[in-house]
């Protein structure tokens, strides 16, 4: 049968399809061999990776006893040793390996073990796989957290403290609840895997929730896409450091934390950040909320049209250009177009322009501008 089959035919299979590797490649394989001295590790190519003996030093206590069948990140030392190898090192695809791992277990929602090296006024440093992470105070266990409010109430930062460092050395569970690779940050929620509240009893308070609500939360994780809010409550309201969590989640989506554009949520808020929260909808069967920030605000665009009357000339500072034009900021969450076609000359994000109103118009929240018309010396009012 082989006879009979093209060298085209053969080429498509995959037994053919060989990757070539290059220096400071990332690969993944299996360990295939251990001996003493090295590790020999398939990777898919024209001959195994090799990992030399010095290589296994680290402190990483998952790469001390590799075996036959793990798997292995590494990065490419050399494409090919005398011995025609793929030489690899496990230590420079350390950091890579345990972000990916990281951020498997953020989205399993797995429970990690830290244990506590410092402390600070927000919250607790911990030690994860030998990388620096925080868990907010707001985020302790639910007797941690009561415990602490208690110290602060009877004997205020110091008592507080002293509490804290107690903690110095214990070792804690939690999950993660925000990582960003980029800032080399990793923030962890030890009560969200110590749930206090029934699902009957959290039905019953989001029963009593209406829409246009107003309610206190606690920003307990951020994503890309908004701020995850948890409710609170108060036993003493003049406490404002002292709360009681719920339970009861929702979201702020990032058109909803600003009337003017937000590019990230952690540009505005914090883990661990108390804010005031409006009620949009709410999801009884899963016993979650649509929230916003920006509703409890001054919409900046009503009574823009009466502010802002057509052929005044305005002051703002640009905050992007695009191919059809450029954004000035009139003032937060008010933003104008000039387009190029009212364009007088270019501009610079950052810089303050002086423009007159072409048109401002409330309901889509759009308003003209044009710099050319003051150059023409146009009459405006």
């Amino acid at each position: 049968m082989a006879k009979n089959q093209s060298m085209e035919e053969l080429s498509k299979l995959s037994i053919y399809k060989i990757p070539h590797f290059k220096q400071n490649d990332i690969v993944e394989g299996t360990v295939v061999g251990v001996t003493n001295k090295e590790v020999l590790v398939d990777v898919g190519g024209k001959s195994e990776g090799i990992i030399l003996g010095e290589e296994r030093v680290t402190d990483d206590q998952l790469y001390k006893n590799l075996k036959v069948g793990d798997r292995v990140i590494a990065t490419v030392i050399y494409p090919e040793d005398e011995r025609g190898y793929l030489v690899l090192s496990l230590k420079r695809a350390e950091k890579i390996r345990k972000w990916r791992d990281l951020t498997n277990a953020f989205k399993s929602e797995s429970v990690l073990e830290v244990e506590v090296i410092e402390y600070n006024k927000g919250g607790l440093v911990v030690d994860l796989w030998s990388m620096r992470a925080f868990i907010p105070l707001s985020h302790l266990d639910r007797v941690h957290f009561a415990e602490i409010n208690k110290k602060t109430a009877e004997g205020g930062t110091k008592s507080t403290e002293e509490k804290l460092n107690s903690l110095i050395g214990k070792k804690l569970s939690g999950k993660i609840i925000e990582i960003d690779e980029e800032k080399n940050r990793i923030v962890l929620s030890e009560k969200d895997i110590t749930q206090a509240v029934t699902d009957e009893e959290l039905t019953a308070l989001v029963g009593d929730i209406k829409e246009g609500d107003t309610l206190e939360g606690v920003v307990s994780g951020i994503m890309p896409f908004g701020l995850f809010i948890e409710i609170i409550t108060r036993e003493d309201k003049s406490d404002k450091n002292k709360f009681i969590p719920t339970g009861i989640e929702g979201l702020v989506h990032i058109s909803e934390i600003s009337w003017e554009k937000v590019n990230h949520p952690s540009d505005h808020f914090n883990v661990g950040d108390i804010l005031p929260v409006m009620v949009i909808s709410k999801n009884e069967n899963e016993n979650k909320l649509e929230l916003s920030v920006k509703r409890l605000q001054q919409n900046p665009w009503i009574g823009a049209k009466e502010k802002y009357p057509e052929n005044t000339k305005v002051k703002g500072i640009v905050t992007k250009i695009e191919s059809f034009g450029a954004f000035v900021r009139l003032e937060p969450g008010l933003e104008g177009l000039i387009h190029i076609s009212e364009a007088a000359g270019p501009v610079e994000v950052g810089k303050e322009v002086e423009a007159i109103v072409l048109n401002v118009d409330e309901r889509s929240q759009k308003l003209a501008l044009s710099t050319r018309r003051i150059e023409e010396k146009v009459l405006y009012k």
